[in-house]
């Protein structure tokens, strides 16, 4: 393959990563928000995912691959030959579509082999190589961390950053993502009806999310006198090998319908394009993590909404949050804490507006999508290493 011209370096890009929406989450959701955006800046995208119908994002050339699919390669030994077939697959693609930069997300989860593969094409076709670490373990590459040897590694949070030199004994760059403050946008304020206010949780159905957290929360808060209605995102495509959704759901319908609250809750089906009009129809959002966030979108989302959060203290979403500020950070599992928070906001519209606004600005100024984009066109068209 000829090398790029100058003016053309770090304008091809792979996306690479193991699924893409419609499977919901956060990196998904990234993927799908970056490939756009980077088109539009007049880059050449390509998304190489596993995903078998991936949903189309304008402007976007996706392939798909089984050898990327979580239900063929996640667990499974692999052999030379997978890496050979692997790397001849992707030569092809850098070949015709004159790749120069390929950008990997998490490829250190579920199989060694795209990484490896993408190390051979760097040496073979000097093509720079990106890898962002979304979280941090496990990490399947540890006996072969080639990811050392490229030319950008980043974590969006100081939090999957420290995780990276405790468990990989690795420091990447600490690069926050960014939301589409265009897309995530409301022209209405909270509490701008009479009508019964809304929170919103907007999460995958898993254990680790909290969703019990809020729904226990709803019911203290109608023992209170505080009417209030709560939406839950009810999404079925996830990354979900356990069942856990399957299960978790069965269990929080089981404790909705113990706490008497079968009128006030409501399961939403919601795609990543509906988010924008479910913060809009909110007036209050949380987000109660009980595990580890690395980082969180969601809360992002919502502030860019001019929506207050009320969320955990957990992982990256301290560093996004500001309490008090933008909205509430809360112990992990205290659902006294949340309900005197959410409580607080719904007894008084104003400040919760005030820091709705506030959230706004802190998204504008700090986590806006196109400053992000921006700085990464830098990354991908230096010549340095």
């Amino acid at each position: 393959m000829d090398s790029p011209s100058e003016d053309h370096v770090g304008r091809r890009i792979m996306q690479v990563h193991w699924t893409f929406p419609p499977t919901t989450g956060g990196v998904e959701s990234h993927i799908a928000d970056l490939a756009r955006m980077l088109t539009e800046e007049g880059l050449e995208i390509t998304v190489l995912t596993g995903e078998e119908y991936p949903t189309a994002c304008s402007g976007v050339d996706i392939i798909v691959t089984p050898m990327l699919d979580l239900k063929k390669v996640r667990g499974v030994e692999f052999h030379s030959a997978d890496l050979r077939r692997f790397a001849t697959f992707l030569d092809d693609i850098v070949t015709r579509r004159h790749i120069d930069v390929i950008h990997g997300h998490d490829l250190h989860h579920f199989s060694p082999v795209p990484a490896l593969a993408i190390d051979k094409i760097r040496r073979d076709r000097n093509v720079r190589v990106h890898h962002s670490f979304h979280e941090t373990w496990p990490d399947l590459l540890s006996e072969r961390p080639v990811y050392r040897m490229w030319h950008g590694n980043y974590a969006p949070s100081q939090f999957v950053l420290r995780q990276c030199e405790e468990l990989l004994g690795f420091t990447p760059e600490l690069f926050p993502l960014g939301i589409d403050v265009s897309l995530f946008a409301c022209r209405t304020a909270c509490f701008d009806t009479k009508s019964t206010p809304i929170v919103l949780h907007p999460a995958r159905l898993l254990p680790w999310k909290g969703v019990h957290i809020t729904v226990q929360m709803l019911r203290k808060l109608h023992n209170q006198g505080l009417a209030a209605e709560l939406v839950l995102t009810d999404t079925q495509r996830i990354a979900d090998w356990n069942r856990e959704l399957e299960f978790y759901r069965v269990d929080i319908i089981a404790l909705i319908a113990s706490l008497r609250l079968e009128r006030s809750v409501r399961f939403c089906s919601a795609s990543y394009a509906d988010m924008p009009q479910l913060y809009k129809a909110a007036d209050v959002v949380v987000y109660p993590t009980v595990g580890e966030e690395p980082y969180g979108l969601v809360p992002l989302e919502a502030m860019s909404c001019a929506r207050p959060v009320v969320a955990s203290r957990s992982g990256g979403i301290a560093e996004t949050v500001i309490d008090g500020i933008t909205g509430y950070i809360v112990a992990r599992g205290d659902v006294d804490a949340m309900a005197d928070r959410v409580g607080r906001l719904l007894r008084e519209p104003a400040l919760a507006r005030r820091l709705g606004n506030a959230g706004r600005r802190h998204v504008e100024q700090h986590f806006d999508a196109r400053k992000y984009v921006g700085r990464l066109i830098d990354r991908y068209t230096t010549r340095s290493v």
